[in-house]
């Protein structure tokens, strides 16, 4: 039997601009510390004793990352909006993940409607 999951992180990485899976796993990094560095101490114990669920969606492009930044804020939720240096793949400056903090079941709703990354 599968438990239950009552905490959850979530990262949004956008189709467009186009990145390796490296740089994907590297901004997804980056985004997800600096938002547990958001979140709740208590919280983040929670996660880290129920193994430490991270889900990975995707959106269409860095305007919809925008666009569901500027949503989370509305409703409180910690998050980081990875904004690149462009060092390698993509242009300084370019939005290229998003991670919330930790998310309890009642919030898991909020993003429902974003697919897991492919």
């Amino acid at each position: 039997m599968i438990p239950e999951i009552k905490y959850k992180q979530y990262v949004i990485i956008p189709k467009r601009p186009k990145m390796s899976t490296g740089k994907i796993a590297s901004q997804t990094a980056h985004a997800t510390f600096l938002a547990l560095e958001q979140t709740d101490k208590k919280l983040i114990e929670k996660w880290k004793v129920e193994g430490m669920c991270v889900i990975v969606l995707e959106c269409k492009s860095t305007t919809q990352l925008f666009g569901i930044a500027k949503y989370l804020e509305q409703w409180k939720i910690p998050n980081h909006l990875y904004i690149d240096e462009g060092l390698t793949e993509v242009e300084m400056g370019t939005p290229t993940a998003l991670a919330t903090g930790i998310l309890t079941e009642n919030q898991f709703w909020m993003l429902s409607q974003l697919n897991l990354y492919k």
